[in-house]
């Protein structure tokens, strides 16, 4: 079960990482939208590749953070029944929904994806605006990077609530507690 926690672990460090990067493209998107609208209705200037920017700063941290969101079990949740149950039965539905819903889908998603982001960087695709950001390619890159950070969240969520099962401490509660 030790390489089980060790998992655990390393999935939370590495989406924490991830985490840290998509909290700060939140306040760069506020910034440069606040700082788009001044400029085109103060002084008449805009850049269309502005206005994209931060549609994909807003849109990128939005993916990469849901990962680090389902970590921290910060998404939404109706426990209208749940919040009755034993700890048991509540690892095991977060081992099952792990396994059986989210994990599928997010394979589901990087599968999917993958065709038309192979094909956004075959022809380095830029935005469809003249004047629009260059790199489209790169943020398409961001829906299988997000699904496969999700997947692995998903995994080691399970792992955590196996590991819980099993009657194990969780491998993040020193880490948590300190935070």
């Amino acid at each position: 079960m030790r390489p089980l926690a060790r998992f655990v672990r390393a999935v939370d460090r590495l989406n924490r990482a991830v985490g840290v990067v998509g909290a700060v493209l939140v306040p760069a998107a506020v910034l440069l939208c606040a700082a788009v609208a001044l400029l085109r209705y103060g002084v008449g200037f805009g850049r269309i590749w502005m206005q994209e920017l931060y549609v994909v700063l807003a849109g990128v941290s939005f993916m990469v953070l849901a990962a680090r969101v389902h970590g921290e079990d910060g998404h939404v949740r109706v426990d209208i029944f749940s919040r009755r149950w034993s700890e048991r039965r509540r690892d095991l539905l977060e081992l099952v929904g792990n396994l059986l819903f989210l994990l599928p889908w997010t394979l589901v998603v990087i599968w999917s994806s993958w065709g038309f982001v192979r094909l956004s960087w075959s022809v380095f695709e830029p935005s469809a605006q003249a004047g629009g950001l260059p790199g489209l390619f790169l943020v398409k890159s961001v829906i299988p990077l997000a699904a496969a950070l999700l997947a692995l969240q998903a995994l080691a969520n399970a792992a955590r609530a196996l590991l819980s099962l099993r009657g194990l401490p969780d491998p993040l509660a020193a880490d948590r507690a300190g935070s």
